[in-house]
């Protein structure tokens, strides 16, 4: 966590490196990871950061920039992803507070509850398209910067499969905060706009023919036939039927053919063009995040022993990076398992920490532990990789024993030395993001997720 500086005017959350900027996805990520400790406050003052720049002089109603530097915008002018109003869900409820929502922050004196309404209505007032789809502004914009699915030129003309399950989610973080401020109409309202998208989503984005969600050109109305993990943000949110999950699930997902590799999932499926495990970054490499919502996808759809495997691959490739290196990469060849980039990378790879505890378990993260897996009746298969999910314990390689063991020994498979250098690491992180009126022993106290959620899927 840094401290106010410049045109940021709360202390914020930002990856470790050399960065000195706030990012949202980033932040928001950091913060489901740092709610297993109670850390409320930085998540809390990252979103007022952004929220400072709301309605602010000539913005446009509801813009904010999607990344924010003490010496000023970034990126313009792409907008912020829509994770403010989870972001600021999650921080309220770790906290145990919402009163700082009703707090006034910036020039316009509006409080920070009306300025996430805002974001959301400068999504619907600028990037929906008569369709009553939302699209990106290009591909950095939607953070899977160099990914095929998303144009960059033209600009503006991407309906993207992610984005509408963002946006669902932020409608209904919005509809809880309102809950709990009193605003029942508020929360009616979104709730109703969040099941209006839903639906949406479900008649225009499923493509049969390729048995996934697709994105969408809002120029002509065709799919965007490009088999990339955003594809399966649906599984995430909940927003795929049974039968959807089940056939995207089976045809591709867990196709080694095309996503499926030894080290969790490729971003990009192997098949296409412009598949590079080795350097394209967001063209193949295996991401800590893309593996963490795949695996939360899987668990809500009944796919427990692949999530667990998943969930296995991905620490244990972490793990060995940081005993060969002495810190974490960004992403990482889902062919060899070698760094792909951006050494001594923190950020949403703190979510590892818990991934297998959260896999074997069906929970959430706090302040949403009473998560339990849902069903949908999708039966799950014997394998995923490398790693076979049978009785024959005999037959499971140490990778595999390594997620059969209690939480509290999991690391021991891989030596006293990889153990203490995994745990120094995240101590660090907890001392740096901790907050002296958040002590980081201090559990949240919360609502269960069904009532914060409404039904949505497990997950962060």
């Amino acid at each position: 966590m840094r401290p106010a500086s410049g045109a940021i005017k709360h202390d914020y959350l930002i990856p470790a490196g050399p960065f000195t900027h706030l990012f949202d996805w980033d932040m928001y990520f950091m913060g489901v990871a740092l709610s297993y400790d109670g850390i409320g406050k930085p998540v809390a003052s990252s979103v007022e950061s952004y929220l400072e720049y709301v309605d602010k002089r000539a913005n446009r109603l509801g813009y904010r920039p999607r990344e924010i530097a003490p010496e000023g915008f970034w990126a313009l002018p792409e907008m912020c992803k829509p994770f403010l109003a989870q972001a600021a869900l999650r921080a309220s409820l770790t906290l145990n507070d919402f009163t700082w929502l009703l707090r006034e922050n910036g020039a316009s004196r509006e409080t920070n509850y009306i300025k996430l309404t805002h974001t959301l209505r400068f999504w619907e007032e600028t990037r929906r398209s008569p369709d009553g789809l939302f699209r990106w502004y290009n591909g950095v914009e939607s953070g899977v910067d160099n990914g095929p699915a998303v144009s960059d030129n033209p600009v503006d003309v991407t309906e993207g499969v992610e984005l509408q399950c963002y946006i669902y989610r932020e409608y209904l973080a919005l509809a809880a905060i309102a809950g709990r401020l009193g605003r029942s109409e508020d929360a009616a309202t979104y709730k109703q706009k969040a099941a209006d998208l839903r639906k949406l989503v479900r008649s225009r984005m499923w493509s049969a023919a390729d048995g996934m969600y697709v994105n969408i050109d809002a120029r002509t109305g065709e799919f965007v036939r490009v088999r990339t993990w955003t594809n399966f943000v649906p599984l995430w949110v909940g927003m795929a039927t049974a039968d959807q999950a089940r056939r995207t699930i089976a045809d591709h997902l867990l196709n080694p053919a095309e996503f499926l590799s030894p080290y969790g999932f490729r971003t990009l499926a192997a098949g296409e063009p412009l598949y590079n495990p080795a350097h394209g970054y967001w063209r193949g490499p295996v991401w800590v995040i893309s593996n963490y919502l795949i695996m939360r996808g899987l668990l809500n759809y009944g796919y427990a022993q692949e999530a667990t495997a998943a969930a296995t691959e991905t620490v244990s490739l972490l793990v060995r990076d940081y005993t060969a290196t002495g810190g974490k990469n960004e992403c990482y060849s889902p062919e060899t398992g070698k760094p792909a980039a951006n050494a001594n990378f923190l950020s949403w790879n703190l979510l590892a920490e818990h991934m297998v505890e959260e896999a074997e378990t069906g929970a959430g993260p706090p302040p949403f532990r009473s998560e339990a897996r849902a069903s949908a009746g999708v039966r799950s298969v014997s394998r995923i990789g490398s790693i076979p999910v049978g009785p024959a314990l005999g037959t499971v390689p140490a990778i595999a024993r390594w997620r059969l063991e209690s939480p509290r020994n999991r690391l021991r498979c891989y030596g006293s030395a990889a153990s203490a250098q995994l745990v120094r690491w995240r101590r660090s992180v907890r001392r740096s993001a901790s907050a002296p009126d958040v002590p980081a022993a201090t559990r949240p106290v919360g609502a269960p997720a069904g009532a914060v959620w409404q039904g949505v899927a497990a997950g962060p």
